[in-house]
């Protein structure tokens, strides 16, 4: 019998090998398992993290985007404003332009009248009375049309 038991302590031990590695075995799917849902809750987690701040980045830079067209509106009017302000004073200098070109070509007609104009002489004293006529007829018809684009 001794031969029985120490038959019986051999499938006793390797039953108890067994029964432990088995139980090992399962600790470690178990722990495996554990690791698995660990790995499946954090993912989950930072997937979820990860839309929101993409949600938040977006919702910011939605955010910024306003508030750089609202900028870029400000600069666009404060530009058409200052535009509007070059176009009156190009008008004003353009006027004040026009009217010294006329008022200088009306004082050379009126000395082509006075000097060689009051000659003694027909021919010099029609020819310089002509050019005068000329000279305010073509100031007149200039100053009106460029008067007129101005407008």
């Amino acid at each position: 019998m001794p031969q029985a038991r120490s038959s019986g302590s051999k499938s006793s031990s390797s039953q108890a090998k067994r029964s432990s590695a088995s139980k090992s075995t399962s600790a470690k799917k178990s722990t495996g398992a554990k690791r698995t849902t660990a790995r499946k809750a954090t993912s989950a987690s930072t997937s979820a993290s990860r839309t929101r701040a993409s949600a938040s980045s977006h919702s910011a830079g939605a955010a910024a985007n306003g508030a750089a067209d609202q900028r870029l509106e400000a600069v666009a009017q404060r530009i058409r404003k200052l535009n509007e302000r070059i176009i009156d004073e190009g008008k004003s200098a353009g006027e004040a332009t026009l009217a010294s070109y006329e008022k200088a070509l009306k004082a050379i007609a009126s000395s082509i009248e006075r000097g060689p104009g009051s000659s003694d002489i027909e021919w010099i004293s029609s020819l310089a009375t002509t050019q005068a006529k000329f000279i305010r007829d073509l100031t007149a018809a200039w100053t009106s049309a460029a008067r007129s684009v101005l407008k």
